[in-house]
């Protein structure tokens, strides 16, 4: 578009100047005096008239077919893609895969919208069981302390990026895919309609979906009550009776959904705006410079009382050159000390290799910890067992008091440690996982011993502020040397020793029935130590 809108004020240019020369040839002493002279002026003015014509034509009706196309939109968007990093919008869907998260994101936004937390959401037809918890309890969070999050998204293509960049695999339990997925969101949270925080997104959102071998696709019968339901009603929860229970067939459902630096798409970023700087920079300085210098020129021009038609191209003339013996030193200078400075700031900032090889050393860590998981439970999940710990770090986080989060705990010791942080919580509206550690495994008589260390971001509100903090949780958790996988999908139903009464994981140590005590370490990995 910039070349278009030069080749035009070319064209321009030269049909000035040869009225200019025309004009110049009637009105001069010394050529009016030489025939051959004026007729070569009148000829060669006559030239340059046509030529300008024709070109600035040419490219006049370019750019009013492309305003035809698209309006003076197009043209302001095609102009800043020469000038910056070029992002373009995405709506046709193309595969499953896009499918579902778009699907996915649009039910997000529509979950969070609605008052309370609806029964059979649509959203409960694309996540999992454990992270439709997750967010259902965020969503109380939320309502209790009367903040509402609207959430918009939209794919976005950019360079050579792929928009939607997949990575599967089966980790032995569930096949798993993780996407990512480039996008411009923003969650926008608000009071009373008074904007309290905004959470902006312009590199990448991550997903992860888990898949499993479904066995029949018929209604599922409640163990507590007996009545026949889908899979989708029962997620939240059994309509009849209320029990929660697990759920294990999955396909293709979102188990987890969060935003992301990406290395690849913001050194992508860089090398596309590196590329474009020297443009910029020429129509930074350039513009002004030009616009000034035309300027000064015609008032010149006026007050010596020359004729317009000589005017107008010795001022065109003048100002070009001016303009350009000022951006070739300004880029001279700009090359030699800005772009050297820039590369130093942009590779203090993405270090891209830095962080990649962090990434690998840490996968390679968690990779060593898994091996001796399935040494002794060969059908552990990694994926599973990261959702899992993600819900009950959410609990925990959005507990309304310290009952909420005894589903989680060994003893009752375990239980008043975590209590202890339940107060520092009740400010939290947002958690998002960073990074998970695996630090150690064992197994020793009777229990498997794991150490974790999670990295968190949270947002928190008081009084009408939003602050940004970073935490890192480290626990050990403990399970039964017996308990092997259990399914990762949902909360886990079990029934009272004591009375028989049905038990989600979900409802704590303690029985709502009979106030018998049971031991989760039986059932699930349960938090020994937190701080």
């Amino acid at each position: 578009m910039i070349k278009k809108i030069g080749l035009l004020l070319l064209g321009i240019v030269i049909f000035f100047f040869g009225f200019g020369m025309i004009e110049l040839g009637r009105t001069d002493p010394e050529m009016s005096a030489d025939t051959s002279s004026q007729v070569i002026a009148y000829v060669l003015g006559g030239c340059m008239i046509a030529g300008g014509a024709f070109l600035s034509g040419i490219k006049g009706y370019e750019l009013y077919e492309k305003k035809k196309e698209g309006g003076k939109n197009l043209i302001a968007k095609e102009l800043r893609s020469d000038l910056f990093p070029e992002f373009y919008k995405i709506t046709e869907d193309k595969t499953d895969t896009e499918n579902l998260i778009r699907a996915f994101r649009d039910d997000y936004a529509s979950f969070f919208e609605q008052p309370g937390v609806p029964e059979n959401d649509a959203i409960q037809k694309v996540a999992t069981q454990i992270y439709w918890h997750i967010l259902s309890i965020k969503k109380q969070r939320l309502d209790q302390k009367r903040i509402r999050l609207d959430f918009t998204s939209e794919r976005l293509g950019y360079g050579s990026i792929a928009p939607i960049r997949e990575n599967k695999y089966f980790d032995g339990k569930y096949k798993i895919n993780e996407i990512s997925e480039t996008v411009q969101a923003k969650e926008i949270f608000t009071r009373d309609g008074k904007k309290l925080h905004t959470k902006k997104c312009v590199e990448t959102a991550a997903y992860r979906v888990l898949s499993a071998e479904m066995k029949t696709k018929a209604q599922v019968v409640c163990p507590n009550c007996g009545s026949a339901s889908t899979r989708e009603d029962l997620i939240d929860g059994c309509d009849y009776c209320g029990t929660k229970f697990t759920i294990e067939d999955l396909e293709n459902r979102v188990s987890e959904f969060g935003f992301r630096h990406d290395c690849d798409v913001e050194y992508a970023k860089y090398k596309s705006a590196r590329r474009k700087l020297i443009p910029l920079f020429s129509v930074i300085v350039g513009v002004p410079t030009f616009l000034i210098c035309l300027i000064l020129c015609i008032k010149n021009s006026i007050s010596n009382g020359d004729s317009i038609m000589i005017m107008i191209p010795a001022v065109m003339v003048a100002s070009i050159v001016v303009t350009a013996l000022t951006v070739t030193m300004a880029l001279m200078f700009f090359i030699v000390f800005g772009i050297p400075l820039i590369q130093g700031i942009a590779s203090l900032r993405f270090m891209s290799g830095r962080m990649i090889k962090k990434m690998e050393k840490q996968n390679k860590a968690n990779k060593k910890v898994e091996d001796a998981i399935r040494r002794h439970d060969p059908l552990f999940s990694m994926n599973g067992f990261f959702s899992n710990l993600q819900n009950k770090l959410a609990v925990i986080h959005y507990a309304r008091g310290p009952a909420d989060a005894s589903a989680f705990v060994e003893s009752q010791a375990a239980e008043a440690q975590v209590s202890t942080y339940i107060g520092r919580y009740q400010d939290v509206i947002d958690m998002q996982v960073e990074t998970i550690q695996l630090q150690g495994y064992q197994v020793s008589e009777y229990l498997q011993e794991m150490s974790v260390a999670v990295r968190l971001t949270l947002l928190l509100e008081k009084n009408g502020k939003v602050k940004r903090k970073k935490e890192t949780v480290r626990m050990i958790l403990v399970k039964d040397k017996a308990c092997k996988s259990q399914a990762v999908c949902a909360p886990s139903f079990t029934n009272c020793k004591q009375c028989g009464a049905p038990m989600s994981l979900l409802a704590g140590r303690v029985c709502n029935y009979c106030g018998h005590s049971r031991r989760l370490a039986e059932y699930d990995w349960a938090i020994r130590t937190y701080r």
